[in-house]
Parts: C-alpha cells; sequence; structure tokens
C-alpha cells in the first residue's frame, strides 16, 4: 500500500492547499473587498470590527463562507466563523465547527475539519477528518487527532483507513506522521511512532517488508526504513535477505540547504554466489553559486571481492557546470569511468561542451564539441567532433549554416580506427515560411527549402568489404504544398505533395517524389468511408549514405465504418501496387448489447490465399454492483489453435476490490487486491510454471543495491 499512500499523501498536500483557499491577498490584491450578508449585521467604525450572526455568508473573490456568526477585525484582518462552518472553492467543500484566518499573516487554524476531497489522482473521493488544523499553507501545517481514506470514515468497519495523532504537512517537500495506525475493517493492524512521505523523493519508507520470490534472488525479503534528523538532513535505512544472493545492508543519507543539495549511499551484501562481499558507495552533490551559475557531481564505486581474493571494481564518476543567463548558455558534461578485474579492463573519458548565444534580435550561434577517449588493449581512441550552427531569422524565411567535423586526434596511435563519420564543410539551409494559396475553393500552404553543403564520409563500406571515403558538393532543393477542402457537404479532401531535387559533384542526380491524397465521405447518420492514395518513388542515386531514401511506397487503402449508439463496424484494406498484391482485409465490431457490458471483436483474412489468418474476442461484462466478468480469446488457423488467453472474476466491495484471473497463453493464475480509488496500483500473487510469483508495481524504486 505505499504507492496509494503516497498518492493519498499527495492528495492530502492538495486538500491542505484548499484549506486555505482565503489567500492572503498579494499587495496589488490588498483592496480586494469582503462582502458580508447575513441576518443581522453590526459594524464598529470606531474600533473597525464586524460582527454578524444568523445565515452569514462572506464572499472575497472565489472563496466562501458560510458561518453561524463571524468576527471581523478589520484592522488586523483576521476573521474568526463559528457554528456549521462551510468554506467552499473552485467546487470543493470543507466543514468545521471553527474556522479562524488572518489575511496578513496567511495562518489559520480550523476546528473539527472535514471534507470529501475530489482529487485528480484519485478515482473516487478522498475523506480526512481533523480535530484540528493550523497553520500556513506555503510553510507548514499541522494536523491533529487526523484520520483519511477513500472509503467511509463513518463506518466503524470500513476497510481501511489511516489515522494519525500529528500530519506535518511541509509544502513541496514531505508529510511527516505521528503515532501513525493502519486499520482494516476496523481493527488496528499497524501503528507506527513516525512515518514520513517525501513529496520530492521517489523512494518511500515501506510499511510492511517486502517479501516474494524471483528466479535471480530466489525467496527475498527486504525493508527500507526512514530516519529524520531535521528538515535538512534525513535518509533511509535497508535490510535484505535474498535466498540466492545473501544478506544486505545499507544507508541513504539526504542532505538540503538553501543552494544545494546531495545524497550519499552505502551498502554492503554478503554474496552467496561469489562467496565474497559487494559493496556499492554512491555519491551525489549540486551547489547553486548563484548569477546563474551551477555545478553537480556524481560518483558510483561497485567493488566485489569473491573467495578466492579476486576483485572486481567498476568506477562512474561525472561532473555538470551550467551557466545561464538572458542572452547566453554554457554547460560542461565530463563523464569518467573504470573497469578493473577479470579479463576485460577498460577506460574511458568524456566530455561535451555546449555553448549558445544570442547575436543579435534575428540571429543566434550554438558550439557543440563532444570528446572522448578510450583505452583499450591495442591503445588509446581520441575523438571530437566540433559542431557550428548559426541561424537566422528573416521575414518569411530562415537560413541555417551548419559546419561538422571529426578530429582523429590520436592520430595513427590507435590501429583500430575504423568508425564511421559525417562532416559537412559547411551546410546552408534555407527555409521558407508557409505560405498560403487560394485554389478555388481550397487554401494551399506552399513552402520550400534549399540547400547546399560540402559532405564527407569516412570509413565507408564499399561492396568489396574494404573502408573509404566519399566526398562531394550536394545542391538541394524541396517543394511541398499542402491543403484541406471540402468538396462536398458530406465530403472532406486532403492532400500532401513534396517533390525534391538533389545534385551531387560526384556526378549523381536524384529525384524524390511524395503524394499523399485521402478522402472522407459520410453516406448517412451511421455509414461513413476513407479512402487514401501513398506514393513514394525515387529516381537516380545518391553517393552517401547520410541522405539514402529506401522507403518505396505506392498503395492505395480504404476503410469503411458502420456506427450506432449501440454497435459499431469497421472494414479496412487495402492493394499494394509495387507487390501486385491486396493487403490483409481486418474486420473490427464493438458491441454494447447492455449499460456496462462491452463485446469486442476483430478478424484478418488474406484475399490471395482465400483464408482466415486470426479472429479475437473481448468481453466484459458487470453483472452486478459487485462482480464483473472478462473473457478474452484468440484463434488461428489452419491449425485451429483456439488461445483462452483471459479468464477474470472481479469482486467490488465499496472502496476495495479483487479479481481471480487465468492467462492462458502464459498459464498463470493470479489473484489481486487493489483499491478502487487507484486501480493501477495493485498487490497481486501467482501462480505459473515457475511457482510462485510476485508482483508488486506498487512498490516505490530503491537504489540499485
Amino acid at each position: 500500500m505505499t504507492r496509494p499512500m503516497r498518492r493519498l499523501g499527495a492528495a492530502v498536500a492538495s486538500v491542505l492547499v484548499f484549506l486555505w483557499g482565503l489567500r492572503a491577498p498579494s499587495a496589488a490584491q490588498e483592496e480586494l473587498p469582503i462582502r458580508v450578508r447575513a441576518d443581522f449585521l453590526r459594524v464598529d467604525r470606531a474600533r473597525n470590527q464586524a460582527y454578524a450572526r444568523g445565515n452569514v455568508v462572506i464572499t472575497s473573490g472565489d472563496v466562501t463562507v458560510e458561518a453561524d456568526e463571524v468576527f471581523l477585525d478589520l484592522e488586523a484582518r483576521e476573521l474568526v466563523a463559528r457554528g456549521r462552518v462551510v468554506l467552499r472553492e473552485a467546487g470543493q467543500t470543507v466543514t468545521a465547527d471553527q474556522l479562524t484566518y488572518n489575511f496578513r499573516t496567511r495562518f489559520g487554524s480550523l476546528d473539527r475539519a472535514e471534507t470529501r476531497w475530489l482529487d485528480p489522482r484519485a478515482l473516487e473521493p478522498i475523506q480526512l477528518r481533523a480535530r484540528r488544523l493550523e497553520g500556513n499553507v506555503q510553510q507548514r501545517v499541522c494536523l491533529h487527532d487526523a484520520e483519511l481514506t477513500t472509503c467511509d470514515l463513518d463506518d466503524p468497519t470500513t476497510p481501511y483507513k489511516l489515522a494519525a495523532e500529528e500530519i506535518e504537512f511541509v509544502p513541496q517537500d514531505k508529510i511527516v506522521l505521528r503515532n501513525a495506525s493502519l486499520f482494516l475493517f476496523g481493527r488496528r493492524v499497524l501503528t507506527l511512532p513516525f512515518f514520513v512521505l517525501f513529496l520530492r523523493e521517489p523512494r518511500q519508507q515501506r510499511i510492511l517488508p517486502v517479501v516474494g520470490w524471483n528466479e535471480v534472488e530466489g525467496w527475498f525479503v527486504k525493508t527500507s526504513a526512514t530516519y529524520f534528523v531535521n528538515d535538512q538532513h534525513y535518509g533511509f535505512v535497508y535490510l535484505d535477505w535474498m535466498e540466492r544472493v545473501g544478506a544486505g545492508a545499507g544507508v541513504e543519507h539526504i542532505w538540503r540547504y538553501d543552494r544545494g543539495e546531495g545524497d550519499y549511499f552505502v551498502y554492503g551484501l554478503g554474496n552467496r554466489q561469489t562467496g565474497g562481499a559487494d559493496v556499492r558507495l554512491r555519491l551525489a552533490h549540486r551547489h547553486d553559486f548563484g548569477g546563474g551559475f551551477g555545478v553537480g557531481v556524481f560518483s558510483d564505486l561497485f567493488r566485489r571481492q569473491a573467495a578466492d581474493g579476486s576483485v572486481t571494481q567498476n568506477l562512474y564518476t561525472s561532473a555538470d557546470l551550467l551557466f545561464r543567463d538572458l542572452e547566453q548558455t554554457g554547460n560542461l558534461f565530463a563523464t569518467y569511468a573504470r573497469s578493473e578485474g577479470g579479463v576485460l579492463q577498460s577506460e574511458s573519458l568524456s566530455a561535451r561542451a555546449l555553448y549558445e548565444r544570442s547575436l543579435g534580435p534575428q540571429l543566434r550561434g550554438r558550439l557543440d564539441v563532444p570528446y572522448f577517449q578510450n583505452v583499450f588493449a591495442a591503445g588509446a581512441d581520441l575523438e571530437a567532433t566540433p559542431r557550428l550552427d548559426l541561424s537566422y531569422f528573416g521575414p518569411g524565411f530562415t537560413l541555417q549554416l551548419v559546419a561538422e567535423h571529426r578530429f582523429d586526434l590520436d592520430g595513427e596511435g590507435f590501429p583500430d580506427d575504423r568508425f564511421y563519420s559525417l562532416s559537412r564543410l559547411p551546410e546552408v539551409v534555407a527555409a521558407g515560411f508557409a505560405q498560403p494559396l487560394r485554389w478555388g475553393e481550397a487554401t494551399l500552404l506552399v513552402q520550400w527549402t534549399a540547400g547546399v553543403g560540402y559532405f564527407a564520409e569516412r570509413n565507408v563500406l564499399r561492396p568489396d568489404g574494404s573502408l573509404g571515403e566519399v566526398a562531394a558538393l550536394r545542391l538541394d532543393l524541396q517543394g511541398l504544398v499542402s491543403g484541406a477542402w471540402a468538396a462536398g457537404p458530406a465530403t472532406t479532401l486532403d492532400g500532401r505533395l513534396s517533390l525534391r531535387g538533389s545534385y551531387y559533384t560526384s556526378g549523381d542526380l536524384r529525384g524524390v517524389a511524395t503524394l499523399s491524397v485521402n478522402a472522407n465521405h459520410r453516406f448517412s447518420d451511421a455509414w461513413s468511408g476513407r479512402l487514401s492514395y501513398n506514393f513514394q518513388e525515387q529516381a537516380g542515386t545518391t553517393p552517401f549514405l547520410f541522405d539514402r531514401e529506401l522507403t518505396q511506397i505506392h498503395n492505395v487503402l480504404f476503410g469503411l465504418t458502420y456506427r450506432t449508439g449501440f454497435f459499431g463496424a469497421e472494414l479496412a484494406g487495402g492493394f499494394n501496387f509495387r507487390t501486385g498484391l491486396p493487403d490483409l482485409l481486418t474486420l473490427r465490431v464493438d458491441w454494447l448489447p447492455f449499460p456496462d457490458w462491452l463485446v469486442t471483436a476483430a478478424a484478418s483474412a488474406d484475399p490471395v490465399l482465400g483464408q482466415l489468418q486470426s479472429a479475437e474476442l473481448s468481453v466484459r461484462a458487470r453483472l452486478s454492483a459487485q462482480w464483473e466478468v472478462g473473457y478474452r480469446a484468440a484463434y488461428f488457423p489452419p491449425g485451429g489453435v483456439v488461445v483462452h488467453d483471459e479468464v477474470r472474476v472481479t469482486y467490488y466491495d465499496g472502496c476495495w476490490a479483487a479479481s481471480a484471473t487465468y492467462y492462458g497463453a502464459r498459464q498463470e493464475f493470479w489473484m489481486e487486491v487493489w483499491l478502487t480509488a487507484f486501480p493501477n496500483y495493485r498487490g497481486a500473487v501467482g501462480v505459473g510454471q515457475t511457482g510462485v510469483l510476485f508482483q508488486q508495481p506498487y512498490l516505490p524504486p530503491s537504489p540499485v543495491r
């Protein structure tokens, strides 16, 4: 239930934000009026106070407060509402016995608060109740004697609820529950002295140890607990037992301060498979120096010592430097990796420098310099591939210059230097913005692109198996016309035509034509059809690999659809002119015979062979408020194989549900339980060919052990 609890924690944060719907006005909003309507209203202008009683309604902006009586201190900008208090904002409602709120300090409190919160994270309302709620939602909020659930809080045997003596909420940071208890069907099953939900951390404390089985670890028990020093220092403690791997323990500590944050992770494993020990050390830190300059470092070390004393060690470390202001951005990212032990050893260093700057209102430049160094037994390979981009944005067109080249910095020092590379020395591309063109009743968009560039490819594989180089100047021109228009009251047409021609100083000449035309027609309210013609062909050749166009298309596709309120069917097919053969015919049907029933079927046939290729059937039926059944099967001729892929029975009981499913293709049987408010997070156990199976997708990720 950890991930549903995380969802509930995020939903609690949303509830708390709403509870302080009486937002403190900014300087620009200071004079927003507070309107009061009541059976009795008295204003003491000398003391700058007001008192309202009987059907009191106070509105300020989009916030409405209803109460039996309200006291307003206009000087302090504070209100106190008592008796059947109702707070409404943005379609949400919260009730309380008393509400106190100060517009200036943004501090408020609610006594005996209760709400049914409608949150986009949950499919059902989240019920929250607290004896007292107080604080400033932008800083810190505390709930005392609080409980929440997606079931019914008024039911003493509700399937589940969370209760805590105190819930402390720090916006965008964490939710701390003290003396928190989990109740199942009215019985307390677990109590923790404290429980922390970190809103910015993907990892969370697990309520119970994770017990499971997989092929790598065998049976396992994994635990995770949270410790909390203060707002700047907290972390996780891990203790694991894995039948086939061994026992391990570790700690992860996280720290934060105004200009930075970081964490370290230490984990040790008594490796049963190697008879030795594994150790993983990880460190990450990032600091913001201000003025747009920041630095981040990361290091990950894994060391394995076997029973015979042999050691395998892998190290990865990186550094990231970033500078940014309104006109320019610079970034340097470097990594170093080293592997030792065993037969293979490797070492690599890579870096990438990126600088982008505005050179004027219409001109922008970008320099990208990737560099890498790999050390092998045969030597060290050093490579750099700088690229320069200059972009000009003119009236109705863009102009771009690209220069890119690979530099082999090791010269002849590395004999296995046979990597493919492409150089642009340089390339200039101009592109016009799409311009409208009237053609009868249709409006077309016309666009053009022109380019010239000198290209060079190195280490190109020739037909005889040798490597060579190709270099030539390319002149390129492309035109594009597209548009859509109505050919009649029930007919629409759209199309796209592209013509491209390229000339190479190697003597090659190539042209590429692409055409697509689509027609849609509605015969009646129930019947509609579509027809599509697609063509792409090229003439001539190119000497390069990078701009080869291998796709060749020449076909026509059609579809015929029939749809009413409860029934729909679609027949689709086509003809391939290149092969001279028709495509597969497919028929899809969906039928709603009763409310909450859905029957879908599909079949495909080969017109050439004159036989059925496959057929599928799916049925989902809600038999009552509690019971639902599902069935899915597939049929594959000519062998006549029928696969009962899924048979499912689901039981719904208010806010929770359970299902039993048989998967015929995998020959597995699964039992699943979930909260209906969070249907995507389910606990599951199965039985299959490999034994007992566990699937717990609701568990949060943990660091790589």
